[in-house]
């Protein structure tokens, strides 16, 4: 009688960039990233069932389920996937138990494609260059794959790099000052778009870059709008850096740390243009080898007790209280910028509209940003009453050169990672 060898599925290790937004789920501070782009010509399902295929094979993770073995892993899936039919104003809210497992959705409509995916698996970055996979095998381009599995901190890790010293920013102001809304995992989006010649203007003549020119143009409308009569009316904002490109470095897995930095008072005093070199001036260090190898090494030890808290239900409460505590103490706003869209000519021919966003994990207020074929589409969720915010930095920017223009605006729901077994 032939026995039944049973055969082990590949896993894939985690590492504390990917286990944090598995610890997080279900908290304040749950983040899934949203990528849309609007095709030129209506969707055909059948070939974007099989470029999805095809995209799965160049980048395995995305096609894994979450499994617990004593600890999380990545492992291999052999079920199949689903796309759903559905408009952005339809589509499921909670994705994992209702998508077979898999980590991620992909909805479309007319013509309209969607991908939000669990940060378990990759960051903006990562989401990205998948999305655009299944976008270069739709109109059969060849992209290549520069594929590593390395853990992203990790592989960083160095306990003996001291960095080099960097100035410890100002807390920003309390949230209370800023009045908002509680209302779930909702929030008004603003769809903002820009010709990216004027913001690479702005930033040759001030010396700086896109991701040195928003923040300060950003901290100054929320500045507008807080009270003169508070104390700390500084503006702090988290700015998303990607490891990758300062440390040579590829990696399917997360590998992203944050810099912050705070528009305090004597700012005002200040010509933009330095305003903004400053802002250039503090990224620029934070991303030099030896600070990221350093901040990266604290972050793997700051995050490695709280991802391995067992038992699971006692982790959970800690971690509630730790996602609480940070909600509207880590910073006031979040930038996300991913750069330009380095999608081939016959790729780009085929789309019309490209949008990234991201929903407001620390304070209220998130700015996620992208070149999408020269012009910069900048999509603004926030949570506050006051409206005028966005009306302001507006209002800053064209005073610089930088003529925003409001393409949509309307209520936007986050979907989730929901799994029974997490």
């Amino acid at each position: 009688m032939l026995k039944k060898v049973k055969v082990m599925k590949k896993r894939y290790q985690l590492g504390v960039m990917d286990l944090y937004p598995i610890v997080v789920n279900k908290t304040c501070i749950e983040n899934s990233p949203f990528l849309k782009v609007k095709l030129i010509d209506k969707v055909d399902v059948e070939r974007l069932y099989n470029a999805v295929k095809c995209a799965l094979i160049d980048y395995p993770l995305f096609a894994c389920t979450l499994v617990y073995d004593k600890q999380y892993y990545l492992e291999e899936h052999d079920k199949e996937f689903s796309l759903f039919n559905l408009s952005e104003e339809n589509r499921p809210l909670k994705y994992g138990d209702d998508t077979n497992g898999f980590l991620w959705q992909i909805c479309y409509d007319d013509y309209s494609i969607i991908l939000e995916w669990c940060h378990a698996i990759s960051d903006g970055r990562g989401g990205y260059e998948f999305f655009a996979s299944v976008l270069s095998h739709y109109f059969n381009v060849e992209r290549k794959v520069e594929l590593k599995l390395d853990l992203g901190l990790e592989s960083l890790y160095d306990k003996n790099e001291k960095g080099i010293p960097q100035k410890k920013q100002p807390s920003g102001f309390k949230a209370k000052h800023m009045p908002y809304m509680k209302r779930g995992y909702k929030t008004d989006c603003h769809i903002l778009k820009v010709p990216m010649k004027e913001i690479l203007s702005v930033s040759k003549k001030n010396d700086s870059s896109p991701a040195a020119v928003l923040p300060p143009l950003f901290s100054m409308a929320m500045r507008k709008n807080l009270s003169k009569k508070i104390k700390n009316r500084n503006v702090c904002c988290n700015i998303i850096i990607d490891c990758r490109t300062p440390m040579k470095f590829k990696t399917m897995h997360n590998c992203v740390l944050t810099k912050k930095i705070t528009y305090i008072d004597r700012y005002d005093e200040l010509d933009f243009a330095l305003v903004s070199t400053m802002y250039r001036a503090l990224i620029d260090l934070a991303v030099q080898p030896e600070n990221i190898v350093y901040e990266a090494t604290k972050m793997v030890n700051t995050l490695k007790p709280l991802v391995s808290i067992k038992p699971r239900f006692l982790q959970k409460a800690v971690i509630d209280i730790v996602a609480k505590g940070m909600k509207h103490t880590d910073s006031n706003f979040v930038l996300t910028y991913l750069g330009k869209m380095d999608l081939a000519e016959e790729v780009m021919k085929g789309i019309c509209d490209f949008s990234f966003r991201s929903w407001t994990d620390f304070g209220e207020c998130n700015l996620a940003a992208i070149d999408f074929g020269g012009t910069l589409v900048l999509n603004i969720c926030e949570n506050f009453y006051n409206k005028e915010i966005i009306k302001d930095f507006i209002d800053i920017c064209n005073e610089k050169g930088i003529h925003f223009e409001i393409d949509t605006e309307y209520e936007y729901e986050q979907a989730n990672f929901r799994m029974k077994k997490l």
